[in-house]
């Protein structure tokens, strides 16, 4: 060994030392045949058995990966064909191994191969749910004739005002009216502020890593909010956010390359992915480079595309902490996979915590939180668990005992933490979701986001079937729904009727159309068939699933016109009363709703579907009249009309009885149904009473044509036996709501 030569040692290369490198030799890389692009990072490694061109997909970083330089190719050339006889391509051309600083020092260069390709711009029809908005939710601006669309990132404040943040090229000049999309319509939310950055010289951004001739995209605005209790700190589809990720110099390392990051744009939902390289060069203008702060590679063939931009990129972390924002993006790189057909759009994103300091804001963590844009696990789980316990002796209630892990959660699990967890893994997995909240977390989703999902493009035929507004008065007689249904079943809790009903009231769209007692007599018909076929993995899927309809029907909301406030006013009750006070005071409900279980008389058993929808109506009047739908609403305007830890407990300190009271109700009609159904498909002596694979349930509801989800136009067939009309027309928007009312489908 000589001992007068320098020792190279790549693993204590910094960012700094990999920055200047590539500053000092990027001309040289970026005009060099083919090159597309630059970045820092560590040696992609080619996966076991690959060989030759080394792309995204077929390289990963590995534990002993150098730091190096990254340099895109548009084309993989072998050393081969370089050759300076002319018979080849000139070794100039070549992209270097080694770049070699004045002092000694040594960077390695890893050449990737990468097709840019265009952005493809299918984006799908989200529905946003009314209530309050925040990160994930569609911002819309309108300039020269054009609709614009991008995403909210967080909520961020100067300590006197708050914004939603948001790109710059989206919100546009200051003052400019910005819309969001909440319950299927546009509604104004805020103005441009004067608040924005477009592109900084890389040095005043990063003083302590110099680099010339470039700047760094930001591309950030804000909006300034009308109302900001319409807004929640929290980020759709990911919850309660962490701290800011704080970078600077000092902390902007290579760790970050690898690590997982999450976060919900509106046009394509929720995203995983992890950190690809830092500091990617993406194009040359007059002489100058263009940096972006981070390149994010999509989990799977899918990534980012338009409309996404604005959407904030969280650091995920691995217990349940909340995720923590990490950076904003601002576009995508398109890169076609080497061997396939799909494409990677990787995000193009600056830090967050950069764009805080130059627009002097710091993020909002704790306004409104606790909210959740869906109906809670909680209650779902509670009644179908306490549906089983309220079973008699038998066969059945032993089949359901052996099965309570595949309908819901045994008592002692049912924890909104241990619930929401469980269902994270599940997802997460693409694993079995219990039973008893399928139609929420899986068939409300489009196809397209989940196996099994039920809404394509504008066809969401699953959401009306979760509730009904038999408390709206006929526009004639005064007479509800509800009244009319309990007077006279065997005239007016028919479809014709409720058609009839539903058309008097003007609700033509199917949406409007809510038919949860004829979804019940539907999930009956399904109990019954099962059981006289011996099929108990069909009839335990069936039973764990109606669970969730009968839920609806004691929870009051989910039977009224006034399904989230008064219009405008009390707007949020829906999700602070039937979600999120329950789960904070879970603790105290379960024990006062397993009392009311064991000492309520045994149920009586029904002989038909019809039965099963009857008692369902009745159901929702006797819960109507228990928790009267207008003084609920009343005690939480009273309260504050906010999703806080304050209202929520005020709403528990009124409501308390009276919802333990409901839900035991809701689980001995829950146990009535299914022993309807056992008995009337013959309670089969034979019977397996084991445990069910959770494959075939998962199978089973994973089949769109499983007691199929249909809208009141379609269903009545099927209630009398024969086949299920055709129904590519279902759920298209027919009318539009005259009333000022909200309606959560949950």
């Amino acid at each position: 060994m000589d001992p007068l030569q320098v020792e190279q040692n790549f693993h204590s290369l910094s960012v700094r030392d990999l920055l200047e490198a590539r500053d000092l030799y990027h001309y040289h890389l970026i005009h060099k045949a083919g090159v597309v692009g630059t970045a820092v990072g560590l040696y992609l490694k080619r996966r076991e058995g690959d060989t030759g061109e080394r792309t995204f997909d077929n390289a990963v970083v590995a534990a002993d990966s150098w730091p190096c330089v990254l340099v895109m190719v548009k084309e993989w050339i072998d050393e081969a064909f370089f050759r300076g006889d002319g018979q080849g391509i000139h070794p100039n051309e070549m992209v270097p191994k080694m770049l070699f600083l004045p002092d000694g020092r040594t960077v390695p260069v890893c050449v990737v191969k990468v097709t840019p390709g265009e952005h493809q711009t299918n984006v799908p029809e989200w529905h946003w749910p009314r209530g309050l908005m925040g990160g994930g939710f569609p911002l819309q601006v309108d300039v020269q004739g054009v609709t614009r669309t991008a995403t909210v990132g967080c909520l961020v404040s100067d300590g006197h005002t708050t914004y939603a943040l948001t790109n710059r090229h989206v919100c546009g000049a200051p003052g400019e009216k910005v819309y969001a999309l909440s319950g299927g319509k546009r509604v104004d939310v805020g103005r441009a502020s004067d608040k924005q950055r477009t592109r900084l010289p890389f040095n005043e951004v990063y003083p302590d890593f110099a680099m010339k001739r470039t700047y760094v995209n930001l591309d950030v605005g804000l909006v300034e909010l009308g109302d900001v209790n319409r807004w929640t700190s929290q980020a759709y589809g990911l919850g309660q956010i962490g701290p800011m990720a704080d970078l600077s110099e000092r902390n902007f390392s290579l760790k970050l390359i690898g690590a997982k990051v999450v976060g919900y744009g509106a046009a394509s939902g929720r995203l995983e992915g992890r950190v690809s390289c830092l500091f990617y060069r993406y194009k040359t203008v007059g002489g100058y480079e263009y940096v972006s702060d981070f390149l994010i590679a999509p989990s799977e063939d899918a990534g980012t595309q338009p409309g996404d931009s604005g959407m904030v990129w969280h650091l995920a972390t691995d217990d349940e902490e909340p995720p923590c924002p990490l950076a904003i993006e601002w576009g995508a790189q398109v890169f076609v996979q080497g061997f396939a057909a799909g494409r990677y759009r990787f995000a193009l994103a600056t830090s967050l915590s950069n764009v805080c300091k130059l627009l002097d804001v710091e993020l909002v963590q704790a306004h409104n939180t606790g909210v959740r844009p869906y109906w809670g696990q909680t209650g779902h789980y509670n009644i179908a668990s306490f549906a089983i316990r309220a079973l008699a002796d038998g066969k059945l209630s032993t089949l359901m005992q052996n099965n309570i892990d595949r309908v819901s959660f045994t008592l002692e699990g049912l924890d909104p933490k241990a619930i929401k967890a469980a269902l994270k893994l599940a997802k997460e997995n693409d694993d079995f979701v219990p039973l008893a909240d399928v139609p929420d977390i899986v068939w409300k989703n489009p196809a397209s986001t989940i196996k099994g999902g039920r809404t394509r493009g504008s066809s969401r035929p699953e959401n009306p079937t979760h509730y009904a507004d038999i408390d709206e008065p006929h526009p004639t007689t005064g007479k509800t729904l509800r009244a009319l249904s309990l007077a006279d079943p065997r005239k007016n809790l028919t479809v014709k009727a409720w058609q009839a009903f539903y058309d008097a009231c003007g609700h033509k769209a199917a949406a409007e159309r809510g038919l949860l007692p004829f979804r019940v007599w539907q999930f009956y018909d399904e109990m019954v068939s099962a059981v006289a076929a011996g099929d108990m993995t069909r009839y335990v899927c069936a039973a764990g699933i109606v669970s969730h309809y009968v839920g609806d029907a004691c929870q009051p909301l989910h039977g009224s016109m006034y399904a989230d406030g008064y219009g405008n006013v009390g707007e949020g009750v829906h999700s602070c009363y039937e979600t999120d006070m329950i789960d904070r005071f879970s603790k105290h409900l379960v024990p006062a709703v397993q009392s009311l279980v064991d000492a309520q008389q045994r149920y009586r058993v029904v002989g038909s579907g019809f039965e099963a929808a009857r008692e369902t109506v009745e159901l929702m009047d006797r819960t109507a009249k228990t928790i009267d739908v207008r003084a609920l609403i009343d005690s939480y305007i009273a309260a504050g009309s906010k999703n806080v830890v304050k209202v929520q407990q005020a709403m528990w300190d009124r409501w308390r009885n009276e919802t333990a009271r409901v839900m035991a109700d809701g689980a001995h009609v829950l146990a009535m149904i299914w022993a309807s159904a056992w008995k009337a498909g013959g309670a089969p002596a034979s019977a397996s009473v084991g445990p069910v694979d959770r494959q075939a349930l998962m199978a089973l509801y994973r089949n769109t044509k499983f007691v199929e989800s249909l809208d009141l136009n379609h269903i009545g067939p099927v209630l009398e036996g024969g086949p299920a009309p055709a129904v590519d027309d279902m759920m298209k928007p027919t009318a539009v709501r005259k009333k000022a009312k909200k309606r959560t489908f949950a």
